[in-house]
């Protein structure tokens, strides 16, 4: 077998003759402090990596590359992964038209609007029901409280916009804190950065149910941000940056026992004609996927600068809970996560579908039918 080559140039390592920028391989190190070894959700704060980090040793060890860091950090990598990604590097797809435009009467919010709370009960009635689907449509979330403890409220709700949808984690699941059930950063008790759920997924869930049954301690707000608000301002900011993300598709994964997901999608979806149809990014299931040698800088800076403009405090709705409380929101266009909390938190939850959501404004005289 040849054996690999790798010297420094600059901020770049060269890899069998491929210049790889030092900021893409500083991200994508798959040792133990970069990667958790079972998930591989990352653990590397990628929006902490200074722009101009170097490398300044590198070391071949049997199948391995490891790296120290003008950060102070060392990476290490495959290099039977690096020699695939080198070899099958990503352009950006081509598009009949730049940019995109975002359809419907929307209420695009960049500050958080006030939390409206509705009576459960109005599920049990169309004309009760029309102001919350209302809502949902204008904004992307709705919030009830007055519900029954367990399972049944979620599947109201539910009913109310499709039916539940079965994935990896159930139909109708729970999510509680310090739970061994499934390996995920949901299920720990930090801050957890705002993201889109099924990045993994081919067709991501098109809602999110969440129904809080117990609260002690303190913290655990959940956080929305409206991703159309924002994809719209990047647009308007940066415009060549946010027609490189609805053209580069962004790898994403999920890895338990017996489980191995993979999907990828740019993280702004546009269909063809040019309507902005879904937000998808989150970075803690981010794949290693290596953007073409002339656009690398540029789709990291992209990449980077969406979640700048996403992440502001400022665009950010806490939604505080209580048992009994519940939330609905659009996967599709909100963002959302999570602040640090103590005690314990237990929901019931479940996904729906986005036809199905789709269907619902349709019949709640939102937007139109289709004939």
């Amino acid at each position: 077998m040849m054996s690999s080559t790798v010297l420094i140039d600059e901020r770049s390592v060269v890899f069998d003759g491929h210049v790889i920028p030092g900021r893409w391989l500083r991200d994508h190190g798959d040792d133990p402090v970069s990667l958790n070894p079972e998930t591989k959700q990352r653990l590397v704060d990628t929006f902490a990596i200074p722009r101009d980090v170097a490398p300044l040793a590198v070391r071949i060890d049997g199948g391995r590359l490891d790296i120290d860091w003008s950060d102070g950090a060392h990476t290490g990598h495959s290099i039977s992964t690096l020699k695939r990604l080198v070899t099958t590097r990503r352009a950006p797809e081509v598009r009949p038209t730049a940019g995109f435009r975002i359809e419907g009467d929307l209420d695009l919010w960049s500050s958080a609007p006030g939390v409206s709370w509705f009576d459960l009960a109005c599920l049990d009635d169309d004309e009760t029901w029309q102001p919350a689907i209302e809502h949902l449509y204008r904004y992307g979330w709705v919030a009830f409280d007055g519900a029954e403890l367990g399972e049944a409220a979620s599947a109201r709700l539910a009913a109310r916009i499709g039916y539940p949808r079965a994935c990896i984690f159930g139909t109708l699941w729970n999510m509680n804190s310090g739970s061994f059930e499934h390996a995920d950063s949901a299920y720990e008790s930090g801050n957890l950065d705002v993201h889109t759920d099924g990045t993994y997924s081919h067709d991501a869930p098109g809602t999110i149910i969440f129904a809080q049954q117990l609260k002690t301690g303190e913290g655990g707000d959940s956080v929305l941000v409206d991703g159309f608000a924002a994809a719209h301002d990047f647009q308007v900011a940066e415009p060549e940056a946010a027609d490189l993300l609805t053209r580069y598709s962004v790898r994403a994964h999920y890895i338990e026992p017996g489980v191995h997901l993979v999907a990828e999608r740019p993280p702004l979806r546009v269909n063809e004609h040019g309507v902005l149809k879904q937000v998808s990014f989150n970075n803690y299931d981010r794949s290693p996927l290596l953007p073409a040698a002339d656009v690398v800088d540029d789709v990291i800076e992209a990449y980077n600068a969406f979640r700048a403009v996403f992440s502001n405090p400022d665009r950010a709705l806490y939604h505080e809970w209580a048992p009994g409380r519940m939330l609905v929101f659009d996967n599709w266009r909100c963002f959302h996560g999570r602040t640090g909390f103590t005690g314990e938190r237990h929901f019931k939850g479940c996904y729906t579908n986005h036809e199905d959501l789709e269907s619902a404004y349709r019949l709640a005289g939102l937007t139109p039918l289709v004939l």
